[in-house]
């Protein structure tokens, strides 16, 4: 065994126990699963049917006006700011996922401008207990999804939520256990070119110019990122397997290797 592996396996035990720690702080937080015990009315609620998540990434703007068209027709997640996004005036999404810290911290307006971008049918929110106030603060937003998702993943993901869950670190990840939990045969993946290491960050289907001038993050920080969420990708792709559900990269330069990719223009 290389000292490689050695690390490895006491970091796997470090965070096992730090993951039985952290059901025990859940379980003496009676206002966590009040919140997340809520779920349970999102469970199968789309039982065999498809959904797309959508990304940020500059390829969800290659799509063509026709697959626009169809794409509004489906069920739709959102994530982070693809509000900003000139095409959100078309594809108006039934979910919409912000999971980071940021968003209930230094970036708290960000739930107000999504609810007004969609105002004639504001999305049911998937986030994190912590943005309580600042959704429940919001008019005609429906019951949110709260994830609670404390665990470090070792060796296995979950949707169950129910409970307190495995981290993903990434909102994709999240959205992606959040429609098997709903029930979804088939997931796509769409806008999610997962390169962002090699631009510094800097590379959506919005304007990010402004967004991103206060942050400024080093090639050891995207790569270490990038080598945690991918491992989760896995561990993700392996739970839909047991689960009999698909899940295919549409961004199909991505280098996200987790699901198959294909090209859009084969489902769209």
């Amino acid at each position: 065994m290389n000292k490689f592996d050695i690390k490895d396996g006491l970091d796997k035990l470090i965070y096992k126990t730090y993951n039985h720690l952290s059901d025990v702080l859940f379980h003496l937080d009676p206002e966590a699963k009040r919140l997340v015990a809520k779920n349970v009315a999102f469970r199968n609620i789309h039982q065999n049917e498809r959904c797309f998540i959508l990304g940020t990434g500059p390829s969800l703007g290659l799509l063509t006006p026709d697959q626009l068209n169809t794409l509004a027709c489906e069920t739709l997640f959102g994530v982070n700011s693809f509000y900003k996004a000139d095409l959100a005036s078309v594809l108006k999404p039934s979910y919409y996922a912000i999971t980071d810290d940021l968003y209930w911290k230094d970036w708290k307006w960000i739930f107000g401008e999504i609810a007004d971008k969609f105002s004639d049918k504001p999305p049911t929110f998937i986030t994190d207990p912590r943005a309580r106030k600042l959704i429940e603060g919001l008019p005609n937003v429906e019951q949110p999804i709260y994830v609670y998702a404390k665990k470090y993943p070792t060796n296995r993901m979950s949707d169950e939520l129910t409970r307190n869950i495995y981290a993903t670190m990434n909102v994709v990840s999240s959205s992606i256990l959040v429609a098997m939990y709903m029930g979804f045969k088939e997931i796509y993946l769409l806008g999610c070119d997962y390169n962002a290491f090699c631009s510094a960050g800097r590379g959506h289907c919005y304007d990010d110019e402004k967004e991103l001038d206060g942050i400024s993050y080093n090639l050891a920080f995207f790569l270490k990122y990038y080598w945690i969420t991918t491992e989760f990708h896995y561990l993700i792709a392996r739970l839909a397997k047991e689960k009999g559900i698909k899940i295919v990269n549409l961004a199909s330069a991505s280098l996200l290797d987790a699901y198959p990719r294909v090209q859009v223009s084969e489902v769209l």
